[in-house]
């Protein structure tokens, strides 16, 4: 009797071009993380790195901005938009599943009073400098189990970009900004040593010192790479129009014989450290796009990886680049079909992920391009034999062939709540009417009917449609032709958030916006008013496919299992997703064992193994 975390699937990096996620890198475990939402999530580059599984921390309470290994790769340090830094274990010991509780936080200290924009650590593991937007400063130089003030960050008049501590003793460290200005610190204590203001004439966005300390790069959105000397920060040469777009990120080859700059041109270029000059050049796709733009970039013992402005992660490896994609935004709908589970977000994307021994591919496949996906949230995704159909507050009904090709689509007369699909239609909830389309290679409008009030859910039992009545609080049923409609269910004192009908066709559940189910048999009599451990608003629910038991989560975040045989007990997992569970699928059910999939407003996809012995 449990349920049991297996697997995370991160969505990707959120990014802003003023104000660039950066990737952080752990070379100890061979690991990336970056902000998203008000998490951190942490994913292994390799994605079959069984020792260094993917996860997500959740502890912060504003929106995250920056985070940063440390060099033990033992810590992260990661902020926010409030100008909090948290300091939290990210060892890798033993068998420890990462999935089954949150990192324990070593300390948290308010350090600005707005968006931390950049960290850096010492070699030591022991001091970090966190830098970005504040009214009294822009920095701040702590240590990292105490909290003390290491030096002070001064010599900017505007928001720090990013701040760098060279490897080394004696210790350096610089910070850049949108005053255009590098300011080079010598410590520890940190203390101002220089203002470098001639060479940089627009904003400075990344700087970095080599590993072995010879060198400091800086970059800015003025194209230029301008190189110091590591440790007396004395100019030392600029290389102009080293990039077509402004830069935004820098990253070292281990060995200092390289570097890597990521611009808005699409490209990453690799400079020779000895020359300064471009060795190698790397492109995202022929054309230069707005969503190609690389706003950050990483150097890892393998590859290269780039950040896009739509979110891709761009691996570079022996002359080919591999482009992962997946969710950027909440996950709306969701579609198990045969071996494959379909999801859909709110910024209308889609996806396809295979099932492969109860799990997802770690890769998923994008299904649309910019002229066939949706253009705004995703609503619902059904199979209709031959085709996967989809919804949208595009307004438009989407018509995909087996393998996810686009066929063809529709304009709707309004806004869609839901599809259903049964004798051969595909049916389409609206505010207060229900529309039939028949589809194919194309879709035609078979019957249009009025509902007596607004609804929010429907579902077929036998050859007759239930709808959600939100006037009456209570479901309606509708005749196969759609034309009559009779009441028999009792109302409920909730707003009705969703019905479904079991399998079997002999339980409907009725779930509300407090939380609470009423589970009627088939012939509209009440089974049971007990169901109501949820706390708020239920957005979804899926039966088991004996009609035994009914997985459900909604706004409150945690999932829940009821059981039909034992109407009073409950299997439940509280805060399962950070922002609330928006859909959720069984992946496999069988004698009591199954695997269930949930994804979260978050934009996370999660995988639990469940027992479901003693329930039956």
């Amino acid at each position: 009797m449990s349920i049991e975390p297996i697997e995370l699937y991160p969505p990707q990096p959120v990014t802003v071009r003023a104000q660039s996620t950066k990737i952080a890198y752990d070379a100890i475990y061979g690991r990336i993380a970056y902000a998203m939402g008000r998490s951190i999530f942490v994913r292994p580059i390799d994605a079959d790195n069984a020792k260094a599984p993917a996860f997500q921390f959740t502890k912060h309470t504003n929106p995250t901005t920056v985070a940063a290994f440390s060099p033990s790769g033992m810590y992260i340090a990661s902020g926010d938009e409030s100008g909090q830094v948290k300091i939290w274990d990210t060892s890798i010991i033993g068998d420890k599943n990462p999935l089954a509780e949150q990192p324990y936080i070593k300390s948290e200290f308010q350090i600005l009073s707005g968006p931390i924009k950049s960290i850096s650590w010492d070699a030591d593991n022991s001091r970090i400098i966190a830098v970005g937007e504040g009214k009294e400063k822009f920095g701040h130089c702590f240590s990292w189990d105490s909290g003390n003030s290491i030096g002070e960050i001064q010599g900017h008049s505007d928001v720090i970009n990013d701040v760098d501590i060279k490897g080394q003793r004696p210790y350096r460290a610089a910070t850049v900004g949108n005053d255009k200005a590098l300011v080079f610190y010598t410590g520890p204590p940190f203390k101002f040593d220089k203002s470098i203001r001639d060479y940089h004439t627009n904003v400075i966005r990344g700087v970095k010192f080599s590993p072995d300390g010879k060198y400091l790069i800086s970059v800015g959105s003025d194209r230029l790479i301008v190189v110091y000397d590591g440790e007396t920060g004395e100019f030392i040469q600029k290389i102009e129009n080293a990039h077509e777009g402004g830069i935004f990120g820098v990253s070292w080859f281990k060995d200092s014989s390289k570097f890597a700059t990521c611009s808005a041109d699409n490209k990453v270029k690799v400079w020779s450290a000895d020359t300064f000059e471009v060795v190698e050049t790397l492109s995202i796709g022929e054309k230069v796009t707005v969503a190609n733009q690389l706003v950050s970039v990483v150097v890892t013992d393998k590859s290269i990886i780039s950040l896009s402005v739509n979110g891709n992660l761009n691996y570079y490896q022996d002359g080919k680049v591999t482009t992962i994609e997946g969710h950027q935004s909440s996950i709306t709908a969701s579609l198990k079909l045969n071996g494959s589970v379909i999801t859909g977000g709110s910024n209308g994307k889609l996806f396809k992920w295979e099932i492969v021994n109860d799990k997802l591919s770690p890769i998923a496949k994008p299904i649309g391009d910019e002229t066939t996906s949706h253009g705004n949230y995703v609503v619902d995704i059904i199979s209709a034999e031959k085709h996967i159909v989809t919804i949208g507050w595009d307004d438009k009904l989407k018509v995909w062939d087996e393998d996810s090709k686009f066929i063809t689509e529709v304009k709707l007369d309004s806004q869609p709540k839901k599809l259903l699909y049964n004798n051969s239609n595909v049916t389409v909830l609206f505010e207060d009417s229900i529309v039939n389309y028949s589809v194919g290679s194309s879709i035609e409008k078979v019957k249009d009917s009025k509902l007596s009030a607004s609804s929010s859910d429907i579902d077929y039992i036998s050859e007759k449609l239930l709808t959600t009545n939100l006037t009456e609080n209570k479901i309606d049923t509708l005749e196969k032709d759609l034309s009559k409609i009779t009441s028999n269910f009792t109302a409920i004192r909730g707003t009705p958030s969703i019905i479904r009908v079991s399998p079997n066709d002999e339980y409907v559940a009725l779930g509300d916006s407090t939380g609470k189910y009423i589970i009627y048999n088939a012939d509209s009599s009440v089974k049971t008013t007990r169901w109501s451990y949820q706390t708020s608003k239920i957005l979804d629910a899926k039966w088991s496919s004996d009609s035994n038991f009914l997985l459900t989560g909604g706004l409150d975040s945690g999932i829940f299992i009821y059981s039909i045989s034992k109407i009073a007990k409950v299997l439940k997992l509280p805060l399962a997703h950070q922002t609330g569970i928006s859909r959720v699928e069984w992946l496999s059910y069988e004698d009591l064992k199954a695997t269930i999939l949930t994804t979260g407003l978050d934009g996370s996809i999660k995988l639990w193994k469940v027992d479901l012995t003693g329930y039956m």
